[in-house]
């Protein structure tokens, strides 16, 4: 899949590549994972797409 930018807000991701709120989150939330950043005292998650892709691909083959 191809993303507009190199790092994209949550929010973002929703509009764009029409994930779920809920796919997105529990995605942040995987043990070890390096492609979703909450800055401290944020809100936002912001995601960097290259390494998130790697990870979704990684996940489809299981």
């Amino acid at each position: 899949m191809q993303y507009s930018k190199k790092t994209m807000t949550t929010v973002e991701l929703m509009r764009e590549c029409s994930f779920s709120k809920w796919y997105l989150h529990q995605m942040a939330h995987v043990e070890g994972q390096t492609y979703a950043t909450k800055l401290p005292g944020g809100r936002k998650i912001f995601w960097d797409t290259e390494k998130f892709e790697r990870a979704r691909q990684k996940m489809a083959v299981r």
